[in-house]
Order: structure tokens, then C-alpha cells, then sequence
């Protein structure tokens, strides 16, 4: 009786072993069907992208295993991906991969004669697909000026749609921010980042009496920093 319970116990241990054998090698295959999707509609980033880092992966002699640290060592390195905002990794029951993939959203572009480009959280990336006549242009000579302070100026100035349409040029001296709008030939001091809605109402006010009053043409700047009213100047 006592020989038969052993038995018994012994062949439970080594179904449950093979079992946990079989389901470790499982976990080791390399895995060969991705499913890669976009959280909306791709503009720099090709679906052979993914499937190119796992061959890289394979290549170096690395199998790419079914656990949550080699997900996170692809997330990375998607994310390395100077467009690539966010990626998540994670497999589906049937046993692919699927990897969701976002890109950044270009906000201006990074002088006339660059490829670069930054996104509302001023990360600067390169891409050559985009056209320049879509977005602002952002230029100083400043190299230390805060390039996420500047992204949340523009993004601030980008919600109205009236400046949305106009905006052409945003520049940095002498401790201010400038504006140059496409349908009007004079330049803009916006000054300090700070009261962005107030200075955009100050400045719709004005270019709406310019097109009503012959009085108001041939400034050549505007100053509109300083408060509930707009400097105007010929010079």
C-alpha cells in the first residue's frame, strides 16, 4: 500500500515537472508574429519597424522570450525611436506579440533650413516626411532657452483658432518672444510667456481695426506686453 501511495506521489512530481519543463522551452521560443498597431494613423513609422528590431534581436543571438523583461527591453528600445512617443508590448492568448504603437505630434519646426521638429513635450526629433509649410517656425540664438517653455507658449498660442491660421514665426531675444503672422507685415512683441489669452484677444483687436482703418497701416512693430493696452510703432 505504502509502495503504491510513493508511486503514485512520484509520477504527480514528474507530470507536474514535465509540465513546468515543457511550458519553460515554451517561453523561449523566439517569437515570430507581431501585430503592430498605431494609436492613429502612421506618418513616420512603418509596421517593418518592429519586426526589424526583432530581427536585430535574433541576430545578436538573443531569442526573444516570452516574459515581461524582454517586453520591456522592446518598449525601450521602441521608445528609442527619436518619433515613437510611447509603445506598449504584450502578448495576445493566441500567443503573438502585439505592440501599440504612438508617435509625436509635430507642434513647430526647429529653424528654416533644419529637419527637426518638437512636439508639445518638447522633445525634438528629425524627420524629412513632414511639409514646413504646416507648422511654425521656432528661431533664436539663445542655446539656452527652455525648449518645453517654448512648446507650451506655441501650444497656448495654437489654440486660438485665429493665430492657428496666422502664426508663421516665433523668436527668442533679448529676453522676449516675438510673433510674425502670415497676412500681416508688421512684428510682434509678446514679451514674458505669461497672459497668453489677454495678449492674443489685444492682438486680434488690432489686426481686425488694421483691415477696417487706413490709419492703422505702415507700423512696423507692435508691443503687446504690457497691460490692457497695444504700443504700436513706425520704426
Amino acid at each position: 500500500m505504502k509502495k503504491s501511495i510513493v508511486f503514485f506521489c512520484l509520477m504527480i512530481v514528474l507530470f507536474g515537472g514535465s509540465v513546468g519543463y515543457f511550458s519553460f522551452l515554451g517561453s523561449l521560443r523566439q517569437v515570430t508574429d507581431v501585430k503592430v498597431m498605431f494609436t492613429a494613423p502612421p506618418r513616420f513609422i512603418e509596421s517593418s519597424l518592429v519586426n526589424k528590431l526583432l530581427t536585430q534581436k535574433s541576430e545578436a543571438g538573443s531569442a526573444f522570450r516570452k516574459d515581461s523583461l524582454d517586453l520591456n527591453m522592446l518598449e525601450n528600445q521602441l521608445k528609442s525611436v527619436p518619433e515613437v512617443k510611447n509603445a506598449e508590448a504584450y502578448f495576445l492568448p493566441e500567443g503573438s506579440l502585439s505592440v501599440e504603437l504612438t508617435e509625436r505630434n509635430p507642434l513647430f519646426k526647429a529653424g528654416y533650413n533644419s529637419t527637426f521638429y518638437v512636439d508639445q513635450e518638447g522633445k525634438l526629433f528629425g524627420t524629412k516626411i513632414l511639409d514646413k509649410e504646416n507648422y511654425p517656425v521656432f528661431i533664436s540664438s539663445i542655446q539656452t532657452i527652455s525648449i518645453k517653455t517654448t512648446a507650451e507658449l506655441i501650444e497656448s498660442l495654437l489654440e486660438d483658432t485665429f493665430i492657428a491660421s496666422e502664426l508663421k514665426e516665433v523668436s527668442f531675444e533679448n529676453n522676449n518672444y516675438w510673433l510674425n503672422l502670415k497676412s500681416y507685415p508688421f512684428e510682434i512683441q509678446l514679451g514674458k510667456p505669461t497672459e497668453i489669452k489677454e495678449k492674443i484677444e489685444k492682438l486680434k483687436v488690432f489686426c481686425a481695426f488694421q483691415k477696417l482703418q487706413d490709419t492703422l497701416n505702415g507700423y512696423k512693430k507692435i508691443n503687446l506686453s504690457y497691460k490692457n493696452q497695444v504700443v504700436a510703432s513706425t520704426f
